[in-house]
């Protein structure tokens, strides 16, 4: 392993995240290895949401919550529409 490797973290992505509540999407980077479900919180609360299961949607697929980003087949530049899982964001 290098040591830029250290330096740097784990390896991440960013991907654009589409919200039923804005037009537009918005970049989030986050780890690989986070998984969906936190990732999906995160933007969740960044778009204003405070309640509710948040999840990732990737083309017709809905992401299983509890793996990790990278297992769930997202890659650096995906687009993902957040979704909840509970009932509808």
């Amino acid at each position: 392993m290098s040591e830029a490797s250290h330096d740097h973290g784990p390896p991440r992505i960013t991907v654009h995240v589409f919200s039923p509540r804005e037009p537009a999407p918005r970049d989030f980077t986050f780890a690989k290895t986070l998984r969906v479900g936190d990732a999906a919180m995160q933007a969740a609360t960044a778009f204003g949401y405070e309640a509710g299961t948040p999840s990732f949607q990737k083309g017709a697929e809905v992401l299983d919550r509890d793996k990790p980003l990278v297992a769930a087949g997202v890659r650096d530049g995906d687009e993902l529409e957040l979704v909840d899982v509970g009932g509808g964001v």
